[in-house]
């Protein structure tokens, strides 16, 4: 039988905190808390959870300046998937936040049905993730990209950024950062040096195309 995952829950508010550990212990999972940014990065030292949640606005360390400092932290950390909790529901707001390696952002008060759902879907990601990096060489040919997968990977490939992709193909930020997920979950990647290196492969890009793009 395998462990249950274990959930780090960041949340200055020490009602809230508790009941999340509450509702998510219940649920099935290992929780660890934190009331600030600094007694997370005390316990991510020595532990890797398989998912975060995070407050937004904490006194000390902001939760946009811990995620940051998470994603460098360690490379075991850099796959770990990061849900944001705020009040802020200012589009600005957010988009910094997944800019700056948020993976999903749920705003309060907390729908505690959407928090557990968004918890199964991240770290069920997180083990596609994996699995494909595991498969082997000869099952590479059975994985398949739709045709917009296909150009959000040629344009990750050359070394574009989700928002001139986003531009480029007319569509929102969001859903380019949707397709970049669902390529990274159906090639086992998780960086965008192995984007470039799977449009290579795909003969998606050549060298040339992805100097000029420095």
């Amino acid at each position: 039988m395998s462990l249950q995952p274990v959930i780090l829950c960041i949340e200055d508010e020490g009602d809230l905190r508790a009941e999340l550990a509450d509702e998510l212990s219940a649920a099935g999972y290992t929780v660890l808390t934190a009331a600030d940014g600094v007694a997370a990065l005390h316990i991510l030292a020595r532990q890797t959870p398989h998912l975060i949640l995070c407050d937004v606005m904490m006194p000390g360390l902001s939760g946009l300046d811990l995620i940051a400092r998470i994603r460098n932290l360690r490379p075991a950390l850099a796959s770990v998937p990061v849900l944001m909790l705020t009040a802020l529901a200012d589009r600005q707001d957010e988009l910094a936040g997944r800019l700056a390696g948020a993976d999903d952002y749920l705003t309060k008060p907390i729908d505690l049905d959407l928090l557990q759902t968004a918890i199964r879907n991240k770290i069920a990601l997180v083990e596609r993730i994996r699995a494909g990096a595991a498969l082997p060489p000869d099952m590479e040919a059975l994985v398949h990209l739709t045709p917009r997968e296909t150009e959000v990977l040629r344009a990750l490939g050359m070394g574009g950024r989700i928002r001139d992709i986003a531009a480029k193909l007319g569509i929102s930020e969001y859903t380019v950062s949707d397709y970049v997920k669902a390529i990274y979950a159906k090639l086992g990647i998780s960086s965008r040096a192995e984007a470039t290196r799977e449009a290579l492969r795909r003969h998606l890009i050549t060298l040339g195309d992805e100097d000029e793009t420095g």
